[in-house]
């Protein structure tokens, strides 16, 4: 008889939603650029500055907290931080102004370890043992041979069954002797525990090697290192790395290894790879025999070609930017034009404490983070991976309550209620008519009034949608400079320097923007926003399983969960 598949709990939109990125990215011309690095010194003939006030209502609750649960305040008066307005506005700005999002994210290497793909490598070649030492400075493995030892002799030899240990450190807590072990033969040993799963029968014994020597150790490079911990302190928080990092020891020489009893060490399982002059590396490694490993492409391995060329954009010439090593080298920073002052809260209530689970975004999940077509995905292996785009959370027509379920991964915060007000003061310093123009555009959805902002904690669950109701303009133009200083007029030149730059039509960039105004609208209340499930239960199947993995199975992606068409 055939399995019934689990379903779906009904049909949902996913929080977020992307604006796919345009081929074409705004790039200043050299001699452009040049300007800009001495703007703040030496006006445009047709520089602006002055003031815009810009006044926001909240229409659902929101929070922009400070060190503890409630919102930023000074004595007792709410404030809305300068920084938190600014980066508001500028995620539209990025957009709007067809930024090159490589200037803004971080070129990460995201992993795998998806047991039914046929790119995770360790199920074809098993991965080979050794300990990571800290050895003048540097990282090496040392190899060594290990073997599987089942529960039930490890319960014979220890006294303890250590698979009722969730975690490694869990498992490690439950020994009576210790994790390093010293055989008749005076040979030392390291017990390697990992994590609980199910149908799990055995975990390792590992073997220091005697008489080690320089020439055994198998360097890290500082880039493999820095991704392995990137993989297991930011992507995942690894528990076995963090006891690991724990007990790990500096060495100057490997006799000093020898005279402490070979304690300090970490045991892992690596891979190895050889470069063109027969020099082997690690290549990766982790502490499973089924480890996480890296995607072959980086983020910025996945972006259309027009953004893997070094631009300078508008966000950059009047946000500013600190340049990072390899970046823009020749000019280390530049100054930003435009300053958001803070935004004391007008008519601030609190509307009570609410507790959910915030995860941290997961850009490995690539249904919905990599562009999809068709039945075969896209992964960071594929040939022709695109990221998704500018991420947008979409808005809820009422924020949630959030009661909390007593989890350790729960945070809570206090929100104030809807209907606040806050006006920013934004001061412009020698802005060229057209980049007011584009701020303008940011602050107003290029006129599209019927769009709101995102401001604040909490907005997968409809907290921070912010209306825009009251935008005036104090300028002045240059000594000498004759500019319309009217919003519609300064809005046409951004639109017409934007066109001319990025060499695309009107057309072209108003269906650009479709998904922006779509997102921000949140005229989309046909069905529920929430995230996929993790303990779905389909009572017709009697079955519990991810939706995550469901809609893996069968082969959906966020296509199939946004209101954008």
């Amino acid at each position: 008889m055939e399995a019934k598949q689990v379903n779906l709990g009904g049909q949902f939109y996913n929080p977020y939603g992307f604006v796919p990125l345009s081929e074409h990215v705004f790039n200043y011309m050299e001699d452009e650029r040049k300007r800009f690095m001495f703007a703040h010194d030496v006006p445009f003939e047709q520089g602006i500055s002055g003031k815009i006030l810009v006044k926001f209502k909240a229409k659902t609750p929101f929070c922009v907290r400070s060190v503890d649960k409630d919102n930023c305040h000074v004595k007792d008066k709410y404030f809305i931080p300068s920084t938190s307005i600014k980066g508001m506005v500028r995620a539209v700005f990025d957009i709007i102004t067809l930024s090159n999002i490589k200037n803004g994210s971080n070129n990460s290497r995201f992993s795998m370890r998806d047991l039914r793909s046929k790119d995770y490598a360790l199920k074809e070649k098993a991965p080979q043992s050794g300990f990571l030492i800290l050895l003048g400075g540097n990282y090496y493995i040392i190899p060594c041979v290990n073997e599987m030892v089942s529960y039930k002799d490890i319960e014979y030899e220890e006294g303890v069954d250590v698979r009722k240990g969730r975690t490694a450190k869990d498992k490690y807590k439950m020994l009576k002797g210790d994790y390093v072990f010293q055989t008749v033969d005076n040979e030392y040993h390291y017990w390697l525990f990992s994590g609980f799963m199910s149908n799990k029968k055995h975990e390792y014994d590992f073997t220091v090697p005697t008489n080690i020597t320089q020439n055994q150790l198998i360097p890290l490079t500082d880039s493999v290192f820095e991704e392995f911990r990137f993989i297991h302190e930011k992507e995942n928080k690894n528990a076995s790395w963090a006891f690991w990092k724990s007990k790990m020891k500096t060495f100057s020489t490997l006799d000093e290894l020898k005279q402490k009893a070979y304690r300090g060490l970490a045991p892992c399982f690596y891979r190895e790879q050889v470069d063109e002059n027969g020099k082997k590396y690690v290549r990766d490694l982790g502490f499973s025999h089924l480890y996480r490993i890296p995607y072959q492409k980086k983020i910025h391995d996945c972006l259309p070609s027009a953004y893997n060329q070094e631009t300078f954009d508008m966000s950059q010439a009047l946000f500013g930017f600190v340049a990072t090593k390899g970046n823009r080298a020749r000019e280390s920073s530049l100054r930003g034009r435009v300053r958001f002052s803070n935004a004391f809260i007008e008519n601030a209530e609190r509307a009570g404490e609410q507790t959910f689970i915030l995860g941290s975004p997961k850009p490995t999940y690539y249904p919905f983070y990599l562009q999809q077509q068709g039945n075969s995905y896209n992964t960071y292996l594929s040939d022709k991976s695109i990221i998704a785009g500018w991420k947008r959370y979409l808005l809820h027509a009422e924020a949630e309550r959030g009661k909390g379920q007593g989890k350790k991964s729960e945070s809570s915060f206090v929100a104030l209620k809807a209907g606040a007000t806050f006006t920013t003061e934004i001061d412009v310093h020698n802005l060229l008519p057209y980049e007011v123009g584009a701020l303008l555009a940011a602050l107003t959805f290029c006129n599209h009034r019927e769009c709101f902002h995102s401001l604040g904690y909490a907005k997968p669950f409809g907290y921070g949608k912010m209306q825009l109701v009251d935008c005036q303009l104090y300028l002045e133009t240059n000594a000498g400079g004759n500019v319309n200083t009217g919003m519609d007029t300064l809005m046409e030149v951004f639109y017409k320097k934007l066109c001319d730059n990025a060499h695309i039509s009107s057309n072209v960039y108003q269906n650009y923007l479709s998904p922006l105004y779509r997102i921000a609208s949140g005229n989309y209340t046909d069905r529920p926003i929430r995230y996929p499930r993790l303990d779905n239960f389909d009572y017709s199947t009697g079955k519990k399983k991810s939706e995550f993995d469901i809609i893996k199975n069968e082969r959906k992606s966020l296509n199939n969960f946004t209101p954008i068409k």
